[in-house]
Formats: C-alpha cells, structure tokens, sequence
C-alpha cells in the first residue's frame, strides 16, 4: 500500500547521504595537521577511491546532464510540436470544427449549444483584424 512512498522516501535518503559523502570527501585535508587525528582521516581516505575521481565523475555526470536536457529540447521541437498548418495549433482537442453549408442546419444542430462548434472567420482575417492595427485606431 506505502510502496511508492517508502521507495522515493529510501531514494531521498540514498542521494542525500552521497551528496553528503562527496563534500566531506573533497573538504578532507589530504594531509593532517596538528589538529585532527591522523588516524582518523587516513582510515577515511584508505575507504574512498583516489581524489581526482569525484572530478572525474561529476563532469561524467554533468555532461550526461547537459546531453539529456538537449536530447530533451530537440525530441519536443522535432517530434510534439505540432505542424503550424494542423488545427489543433488554433484549438483544443474539445473544439468541434462546423463545415455546414446550409444555414438552417448550422443553427439548428450547433448555434445554441453548450459546447458550440467552432465556426469564426478564417485564421488570417483573425489576426489581420486582431493585429494589423492599434487599439487607438479601433478605439476612436
């Protein structure tokens, strides 16, 4: 039942304690002083691998990012951005597109409906109407 939650709250955890481990790992002095016990730090560092590999995977891992986030951007321009000539670029996928040619009908079956068909001018007269001129001009 707690599956999912017990499996992102373990996943937080996980990160969480590596993130934690790299940045003791490169604070670490790699030599002691006075201060610290030289014991202590040296048992730390016979456990990790050799320093210059947090360097190594985290550019490893941040081009892996950066490759991904582009691979990401190009798959949405190339492949679920619709064509500008589609109809869904004007509306929703709950438009209803009316092609009566009798007038009579068009009333009948869409004009006082809920959910009316979608029934204007042509796209380019929209935009001519919407955007060709000011609102000063239009407002007078």
């Amino acid at each position: 039942m707690y599956t999912k939650e017990y499996y992102w709250f373990s996943q937080y955890m996980i990160i969480t304690s590596t993130l934690v481990l790299t940045i003791i790992w490169s604070i670490l002095p790699s030599s002691s002083d006075e201060h610290t016990p030289q014991q202590f730090i040296s048992t730390i560092l016979d456990i990790f691998p050799q320093r210059r590999w947090i360097i190594t995977l985290e550019s490893i891992m941040l081009m892996g990012m950066l490759c991904t986030y582009t691979g990401l951007l190009m798959y949405n321009e190339d492949s679920l951005t619709p064509p500008l000539d589609s109809l869904c670029t004007v509306t929703d996928a709950g438009g209803q597109l009316v092609i009566e040619d009798d007038t009579d009908v068009l009333v009948k079956r869409w004009a006082f409906k809920e959910t009316s068909g979608i029934y204007d001018l042509p796209l380019m007269d929209a935009c001519q109407l919407l955007y060709l001129y000011d609102n000063e001009d239009l407002s007078r």
